[in-house]
């Protein structure tokens, strides 16, 4: 299992320049990948988390932070799909892919604040047809010399598409979400499941139906990647669940441990963890901590 960190771009950090520095630090420390997350506006529960305070947009922040590390993996947690155009997203992660050395994961999902789309002009109603049938879309750009494709949103024919993604076929697409469409949507078209806030128990049971919706599908399961955004917090007080229902790293280093072992055993290829503050050095501390005192010791 590799471990990944959550750069706080929702966090509502005013300086971006000390993500990217966050992000630096985190590839010193040997982790294996950073990841940011999404939202275009404040809608509901993200302006009663930051009121005034800026959400930094995902692909710019990896942006910068391919331009200033060498090795580590930069992941999407997730982009919002049926918010973008296909093609100009297309180019700017295939552009992304290449700057980076190949490094990009992209984490996609639908999102559930319909205030959100409402201001996009995007019918909420749509927005797991609009995903399936950009994922499509992404795939034909990517790797049609002509893309030619066509669909009831986006339909392209007649013109080249350039640059291609460095890595091949595409970055890595893993699906995000809990619910039976998006595991559905793992099987028909991802290249793995990218889950958030599950417990062991729930990622060991999403897992296995999405092999075995795999399957049916007639695709090989073998080579799907399963991971996981949670929150960490390091406290005194024990985490109050059994392990396999914890859907947090909280508690002292030993329960910790215990929870990302139990995660693991579950089958879980790379864990996300996520200190969901804006606080750049309680970042630093818990994302130097966990690496020294508890990933060291599974």
């Amino acid at each position: 299992m590799r471990v990944g960190f959550g750069i706080p771009n929702n966090q509502g950090v005013e300086d971006p320049n000390d993500l990217i520095s966050l992000a630096v630090k985190a590839e010193q420390q040997a982790y294996s990948s950073v990841w940011v997350r999404e939202h275009l506006f404040h809608s509901t529960y993200v302006a009663e988390r930051l009121g005034d305070k800026p959400y930094h947009d995902a692909l710019t922040v990896l942006t910068s932070i391919a331009c200033a590390t060498k090795a580590v993996r930069l992941g999407t947690s997730v982009l919002v799909l049926p918010w973008h155009d296909p093609a100009r997203l297309g180019k700017m992660l295939a552009t992304l892919d290449h700057l980076s050395g190949g490094r990009v994961t992209l984490g996609v999902g639908v999102a559930t604040t319909r205030d959100e789309y409402d201001n996009l002009g995007v019918d909420f109603t749509t927005r797991g047809k609009r995903m399936d049938e950009i994922i499509g879309a992404l795939q034909a750009l990517w790797t049609q010399e002509m893309p030619k494709f066509s669909g009831t949103f986006y339909n392209y024919s007649g013109l080249k598409f350039s640059p291609k993604p460095l890595q091949k076929p595409y970055p890595p697409l893993l699906i995000g979400g809990s619910s039976r469409a998006a595991h559905l949507r793992t099987a028909r078209f991802g290249d793995g499941w990218h889950a958030l806030r599950q417990s062991p128990a729930q990622i060991a049971d999403g897992r296995a139906k999405i092999i075995a919706l795999t399957e049916a599908a007639g695709r090989d399961p073998s080579g799907l990647e399963f991971s996981l955004t949670i929150p960490i917090r390091f406290t005194a007080k024990p985490p109050g669940k059994t392990v396999m229902d914890r859907t947090a790293l909280t508690g002292t280093e030993e329960d910790i441990l215990e929870t990302v072992v139990a995660y693991r055993d579950a089958g879980l290829d790379e864990i996300v963890i996520s200190e969901s503050s804006a606080d750049i050095d309680s970042n630093t501390e818990v994302m130097v901590r966990f690496m020294e005192r508890v990933w060291s010791k599974q």
